[in-house]
């Protein structure tokens, strides 16, 4: 058995098979196209009358934002309870740098899977999407890759699906963009923008950007012992979520303080 950080590890019961892990990320691939697909027929079937009446006032490009909001609700629908399982089961093994179990071959199939898709549409409409979310979505798809190759393998591996746990912030900022279309005046699309706001700043920026110093902190500690590749992507990777979050953190910031503070202070100058 090979040994990292100087402890002896155990034999992973979970033997990683590349041949079920890109028949499996091809499979979800489909699964996402055909939600895109079938987007307002899903929501139509959950929500009613309402949501399609609203949909179909929408112009081409809102109905193409409102199908990749669909998309992007069931992935982190579908993910999130792999991600939370795979994070606790590799924390209690003590090393979240070099672990493996069935629980995290669902997350990297089914993020993967979502990624190919992300990958279509941005190449599809990269107008639509932005430079922003085209690296996001060559970023997640290549890091998802190259984690499973067989050297070096399972390091980085937890990584994928600790990261994604910050998908939860997904799913109020999707239920935003839903009630904004069919009712933005309703007291739900408060309570989504709030869940959203915390979700993000919370998960992206308070505890995900130090947990991405944190990251490159245990890279470098093992830079002799993991691939040097491997490594190398990984810094690379964590630079750049750590750019990105930041950058979107600071546009949210920016929007809050412009929006609730701002005026106030401006209103109480006029006031003086």
């Amino acid at each position: 058995m090979s040994s990292i950080n100087g402890i002896e590890n155990i034999k992973f019961e979970y033997e990683f098979s590349n041949l079920l892990y890109f028949r499996n990320s091809i499979f979800f691939s489909i699964i996402f196209f055909i939600v895109y697909n079938k987007s307002s027929y899903i929501t139509e079937s959950f929500f009613g009358e309402i949501v399609k009446k609203a949909y179909t006032t929408l112009t081409e490009k809102k109905r193409l934002e409102w199908d990749q909001r669909v998309v992007s609700m069931v992935h982190a629908l579908m993910v999130l309870p792999f991600c939370i399982i795979s994070a606790i089961e590799a924390f209690r093994y003590g090393d979240i740098f070099y672990f493996q179990n069935d629980s995290l071959l669902m997350v990297l199939s089914i993020s993967s899977g979502y990624f190919i898709w992300d990958l279509v549409i941005c190449y599809k409409d990269p107008k639509l999407v932005g430079t922003p979310m085209i690296i996001h979505a060559i970023m997640g798809l290549s890091s998802n890759i190259y984690v499973s190759l067989p050297h070096g393998r399972p390091c980085f591996v937890p990584i994928v699906a600790i990261l994604l746990i910050t998908e939860i912030s997904t799913i109020p900022l999707n239920l935003k963009g839903f009630i904004q279309v069919v009712n933005p005046k309703s007291k739900y699309y408060n309570w989504s923008l709030g869940a959203f706001v915390i979700t993000f700043l919370l998960s992206r920026c308070i505890i995900g950007l130090p947990f991405n110093i944190y990251l490159l902190y245990g890279c470098i500690k093992r830079w002799h012992i993991f691939p040097m590749d491997k490594s190398l992507v990984f810094v690379t990777e964590c630079a750049i979520q750590f750019f990105l979050n930041s950058y979107w953190g600071f546009l949210l910031v920016k929007k809050l303080y412009q929006t609730y503070l701002k005026p106030t202070s401006y209103h109480k100058k006029n006031e003086d």
